[in-house]
């Protein structure tokens, strides 16, 4: 049995013994689990110094942290943390708080009631005023294996939220992680610089706004990102705390959504008079534009210190649930139109509100001092939406640009085409006009003289000593009556009379009927089919091309037999010719008549004679 002043003196350490159960024996380890081994300390006075302090935590004052996570939410206060280790190693450790954008932060480092280290820093300070050049705060701690070391932190944000969560590293571990993590980042600014150069360039060279708001949109989100992650006050303002007054990371989560929203539009093609939601969200980007100004400006002559974190905040969130709710709703008033690229851009924007959902309530965790649901910095988030979007909005911009571009182009060839038709059904016509006056010249005026002088001619003959004495004037009456017969089949080739009446079937008929009068080869002439009316302007064509064909065969061949057949087939005309003459066809310009007709033209040649078959569709 023990003896009472034994179990009295158990008792005694077991009270006091509060402070051995925090000392955390520090191994060779990568990563340092601290859960139940921190405890803080909330100075409401924020007076107290690191001597009143260290009394306080011999007092048993401090409470215990049931993890490594220290979340009080909207605080002015002071908040202390402390941290007994142990060394059970001779490498240094690292000490790392995970929340960049603390505005106090003073480490202390104590060894038997001894200051050995102090370091004041915070955002509202220089960023060279930490103890280690990083983005988060680090503070190397070198440990000797004889005495324990007391750690105390004091974390301070005015009026804002305070989350930060403490862990220690082991030397190799950390230099790995820190490599690993400024890779990252050096990767994905090199990434977004690489889209921003692809978007600079195709909105200079197209002149198209989706490109130059989408480049705003890239831009926003990583200025947020560079105030949220530390890296802008690292790299971009580091000799300027002031500009952390005002709350970059904050504020640019407003300009996110004006520029999320002006993209929107760009890309949705949202315009006035086609959208109801479209003065409902220029409403919205003008007020917020009016209270992102507004804002800064309070902020710059201090105006309500206390509330301006909360205000903005809160009115973050909602501004969020707005800017959401007015995206959506002008997504669906133009998605039922069945649009590629409205459905596009609501599969993607509904993929990114997931992450900016999750951001929301882990936010909305921090402001009530609650443990979140997620392990993670919300910025994190911000990022994968970040690489979404370069990867899937840069492909869809430029695929939807691309598409657009061909049905431009597509428009200004077919307009191009257009005028070209126009332009030469013009000259057709003008060619037609003079067709038909050279025709009625040649035979009313030629033919007419023609005539006289064979009347002349016959009307002497009919006497007989003038036909002995002259035998000459009967040939010469043989050569008026060909050449006669010759002006009649150049006035008809030229246009046949009455053509707009007989149509083109009728008209090759009177053709054909005529050269079997003063031709020596055999024509047939066939028809297939319920004859089909073209425009004027298509027949005459075609009876040129017709008329081109019949003279290849008597002036170029020594064909004795022909055919010529017209086949009126369902969805085209088919133009056939055929004579038994070995020979290779001489041409006019029968190609570009037959392209003008929007025709096809297929020659076949052999020792047998020669086949033309001219294809020209109805429309």
């Amino acid at each position: 049995m023990r003896h009472p002043v034994v179990i009295l003196l158990l008792f005694i350490v077991s009270l006091s013994g509060v402070e051995a159960q925090q000392t955390y024996r520090v191994t060779p380890a990568k990563r340092y689990v601290l859960d139940g081994f921190i405890s803080y300390f909330e100075d409401t006075t924020t007076r107290l110094s690191i001597q009143q302090i260290t009394r306080l935590h011999q007092q048993g004052r401090f409470k215990p942290l049931p993890s490594s996570l220290l979340n009080q939410g909207y605080t002015a206060s002071n908040h202390w943390i402390h941290l007994r280790l142990e060394a059970n190693t001779s490498q240094p450790v690292f000490l790392a708080l995970d929340n960049p954008r603390i505005n106090e932060l003073w480490f202390y480092q104590l060894t038997e009631n001894r200051l050995v280290r102090r370091v004041l820093t915070g955002d509202a300070q220089p960023f060279d005023s930490r103890a280690f050049p990083s983005r988060n705060w680090l503070f190397p701690i070198p440990l000797t294996a004889t005495t324990p070391t007391d750690l105390f932190i004091m974390v301070a944000k005015r009026h804002e939220v305070l989350g930060v969560r403490v862990s220690l590293w082991g030397n190799d571990a950390f230099e790995q992680h820190d490599r690993n993590d400024y890779l990252f980042w050096g990767f994905l600014t090199g990434f977004s610089l690489l889209i921003l150069l692809i978007n600079t360039i195709a909105f200079v060279a197209t002149k198209d706004r989706t490109y130059f708001w989408f480049i705003c949109l890239i831009l926003a989100i990583a200025f947020h990102i560079s105030g949220q992650s530390g890296l802008g006050f690292q790299y971009l303002w580091p000799n300027s705390p002031a500009f952390n007054r005002l709350d970059p990371q904050l504020l640019s989560g407003w300009l996110i959504m004006l520029t999320q929203l002006q993209f929107m539009q760009q890309f949705i093609g949202q315009k006035a008079g086609q959208s109801r939601a479209y003065y409902a969200v220029n409403g919205f980007k003008y007020g917020l534009t009016l209270l992102l100004v507004l804002n800064v400006v309070l902020r710059i002559v201090d105006v309500f210190p206390r509330h301006h974190f909360q205000w903005t905040f809160n009115a973050t969130l909602a501004l969020i649930l707005v800017s959401i709710g007015l995206a959506f709703w002008s997504i669906f008033e133009r998605i039922r139109q069945g649009e590629k690229v409205v459905i596009f851009y609501t599969s993607t924007f509904s993929i990114q509100l997931v992450g900016y959902l999750l951001v929301f309530f882990i936010n909305l965790a921090f402001t009530r001092g609650k443990e979140p649901l997620f392990q993670f910095d919300s910025y994190m988030l911000i990022v994968i939406n970040l690489l979404f979007d370069l990867l899937v909005l840069t492909s869809g911009i430029l695929f939807f640009w691309f598409q657009k571009y061909q049905r431009q182009n597509r428009l200004l060839l077919t307009a191009l085409h257009q005028s070209e038709q126009a332009q030469s059904q013009r000259i057709i016509d003008a060619l037609e006009i003079e067709r038909n006056r050279m025709a009625e010249d040649l035979y009313d005026d030629v033919g007419a003289m023609l005539s006289t002088a064979i009347g002349y001619v016959s009307s002497t003959l009919r006497k007989p000593d003038v036909r002995e004495r002259f035998p000459m004037l009967s040939e010469a009456r043989s050569l008026l009556d060909r050449a006669v017969e010759n002006l009649r089949t150049v006035s008809h080739n030229l246009m046949p009379k009455n053509f707009a009446q007989l149509g083109l079937a009728k008209s090759l008929a009177e053709t054909v009927d005529k050269i079997q009068h003063s031709s020596p080869v055999q024509f047939e002439y066939v028809i297939v089919g319920q004859e089909r009316r073209f425009d004027a302007a298509t027949e005459v064509q075609v009876f040129r091309i017709a008329s081109e064909l019949i003279n290849d065969i008597i002036k170029n061949s020594t064909a004795t037999q022909a055919t010529l057949q017209l086949v009126f087939n369902h969805q085209t005309l088919s133009l056939i010719t055929e004579d038994d003459s070995p020979r290779t066809p001489v041409y006019n310009n029968l190609t570009s008549k037959v392209d003008f007709v929007q025709g096809t033209l297929a020659i076949d040649t052999s020792p047998t004679g020669v086949t033309t078959i001219i294809e020209i569709p109805y429309q």
